[in-house]
């Protein structure tokens, strides 16, 4: 069986190792990161926003900011975790032992996914108390904070496999990851922008999680939260199907 087979167990078990051993650093700092975002924008914005849909602003930015900290941690962490394994050789154990290709990026995937749900609960955890908002729907919430943190630390698998040096990884967190979750409405409600950035943001892949984790959260959405979930199905299977051909066909990977 897929996950019962030994060597998959043994790298997944590697994988959550590689971070649970060091939480200090790896768990710990952007869980204060995140809590900054929710002390300087909440408390600083809140002055000013005082609710979006009928929701304090601080309880209408907890979700978004939990789902970044959680996208974050999980494509960081498998993306690093496949470059070091790629950089120091020792991926070529993993690809002439018994297990697929399917496995292997199955393995590294889920890890990821592990540290990032570990990140958004952190944030929820710390942050409900302070916020002092309740999750209406906690299943739905469950179900979204795995597919979206399955998602990137699917993605970070791809980017690892694919990345030839460090800047590669770097400018995909930076560039691309960091502005699109600042633009996936984490601060407001995409109804606060004009027509043309509205319909832009719909193009926004981390809008559609925030959105979908609101809901779950507070019952408010600037989306019906079905469909949207259905495109969170969608955009985990086609980065699992990235990852899975990036350790199969990506280029640099194999000698």
């Amino acid at each position: 069986m897929l996950l019962t087979n030994r060597p998959f167990r043994t790298l997944l078990s590697r994988e959550i190792l590689r971070f649970t051993r060091i939480w200090i650093q790896t768990i710990v700092p952007p869980l204060l990161t995140s809590l900054l975002y929710l002390v300087v924008f909440g408390v600083a914005l809140g002055t000013r926003i005082r609710e979006v849909d009928g929701v304090p602003y601080l309880e209408y930015i907890l979700p978004g900011v939990a789902l970044m900290s959680l996208i974050t941690g999980s494509h960081m962490n498998s993306s690093w975790s496949v470059f070091d394994a790629k950089r120091e050789r020792y991926i070529d154990e993993l690809l002439i032992s018994p297990m697929s290709d399917l496995q292997i990026a199955l393995a590294y995937s889920l890890g990821g996914t592990l540290r990032g749900l570990i990140m958004g609960l952190g944030v929820f955890v710390v942050g409900i108390p302070f916020v002092g908002v309740t999750v209406e729907h906690p299943g739905l919430l469950l179900l979204i904070g795995v597919l979206s943190s399955f998602t990137f630390a699917s993605l970070g698998t791809m980017v690892g496999a694919m990345a030839t040096r460090i800047d590669h990884i770097s400018f995909l967190t930076n560039v691309v990851i960091q502005p699109l979750a600042f633009l996936g409405g984490v601060f407001y409600s995409v109804e606060m922008l004009p027509g043309f950035l509205r319909v832009a943001t719909l193009f926004d892949p981390i809008f559609h999680m925030v959105d979908a984790a609101r809901y779950a959260t507070l019952r408010t959405s600037d989306l019906n939260p079905y469909p949207t979930l259905g495109v969170v199905f969608l955009l985990a299977a086609l980065a699992f199907a990235g990852a899975w051909w990036a350790i199969n066909r990506g280029p640099n990977l194999r000698y």
